[in-house]
């Protein structure tokens, strides 16, 4: 939740370059300025400023409604917008050399306040078992899989040096160890995680998963990102996916929806007798 947070407000703040202050749209007599969005709305076609006209009415209508709310009392709020208030100013006076202005800080506040309504909403929630079977079963398309393998990887410019790091790594007695500290001095994570067949290079996948897990593939593989030195860590064939596997999933998928078609209900109620005025 935090980090969903922190990526708001460093979307909002570093696009932003100037405090341009115009008036947008006025809601329940709340003016909404420019001040809290990238100024290249301007560029927006009508269709795309009507959609950002509206997403903004309804944040702020949400906004109103729970900063008004027990929500802003709770002390993760406060211990969240201390610190996101603290992130977004240091970004926005290094951009701009300027304070974030009321309009700036409310939306912050609102963006929390959103995110944490969300979250306790979450948890109160309830899915039943019926509900959860009801949707494995219609939905059998959505737990089939195809062949698979899971990777780490360190992809380089030339062959030879391609061929220096897969020659070190064959000598390595802890390659799980060895093979993310080489991906880390070439700044690189070095693990990629599962790829299903056709979501990674035909020639990568076809080569890996030729091999027993937990393997270095015997020579770099080349790819339109450059020579891939690639680790075998796990492979699975194509099948599908148990309901006993799925079913936690299923469930905080069908608690989202839930939390989701609620917060669009009350959205829906506010717009329905809100004063806009443009």
């Amino acid at each position: 939740m935090k980090t969903k947070i922190t990526l708001f407000l460093a979307t909002m703040l570093l696009t932003s370059s100037l405090l341009l202050g115009k008036t947008l749209v006025t809601v329940n007599g709340h003016p909404i300025s420019d001040t809290i969005i990238a100024p290249n709305y301007t560029q927006l076609d009508d269709t795309q400023r009507s959609n950002l006209m509206e997403q903004l009415i309804k944040e702020e209508l949400l906004h109103a409604k729970l900063l008004k709310s027990s929500i802003v009392n709770d002390a993760k709020f406060q211990e969240v917008f201390a610190q996101q208030k603290e992130l977004a100013q240091k970004e926005y006076n290094k951009k701009t050399g300027k304070t974030l202005n009321k309009s700036q800080i409310r939306a912050i506040k609102g963006s929390i306040a959103i995110a944490l309504y969300q979250k306790k909403e979450f948890e109160k929630a309830k899915v039943t078992d019926a509900e959860v079977k009801n949707f494995y079963n219609q939905n059998p398309q959505s737990f089939n899989y195809p062949d698979s393998i899971e990777i780490a990887d360190i992809i380089v410019p030339t062959l030879n040096e391609a061929n220096e790091i897969h020659k070190k790594l064959k000598k390595s007695t802890n390659l799980d160890k060895d093979f993310i500290e080489e991906a880390h001095a070439h700044k690189q994570n070095g693990y990629m995680g599962w790829f299903g067949k056709n979501s990674a290079p035909e020639n990568l996948f076809n080569k890996a998963f030729k091999y027993k897990v937990k393997t270095l593939l015997n020579s770099p593989v080349k790819t339109k990102h450059g020579y891939n030195i690639v680790y075998l860590l796990n492979k699975k064939h194509a099948g599908t996916i148990s309901y006993s596997e799925a079913k936690e999933r299923i469930r905080n998928m069908l608690k989202q929806k839930k939390v989701i078609d609620k917060l669009k209900n009350e959205v829906d109620e506010l717009y329905s007798t809100a004063e806009i005025i443009y």
